[in-house]
């Protein structure tokens, strides 16, 4: 029986410990939020495969990254 307030007691120190460390935890810049949102976008427009051949892969990255770096200065641009 003493069981109970004990592993409460613990639990009401330790729980605001966890939410502490989540609160100093990095949150990702809005450059970065933006760049990885466009790579996303990059991907599902511009696929390759398995059976993809070399140069149409290289071809298909290279848009990938065009695509990335106008979708940044886009969206910087939009944000001011």
């Amino acid at each position: 029986m003493r069981i109970f307030p004990l592993a409460a007691i613990v639990l009401a120190t330790l729980a605001p410990a966890g939410l502490r460390a989540q609160e100093q935890g990095r949150d990702p810049s809005a450059r970065e939020a933006l760049k990885a949102a466009c790579e996303r976008d990059a991907r599902l427009v511009y696929r390759t495969g398995s059976s993809t051949a070399e140069d149409v892969r290289q071809r298909l990255i290279e848009a990938r990254r065009a695509y990335v770096k106008d979708c940044i200065q886009k969206g910087a641009a939009v944000r001011g």
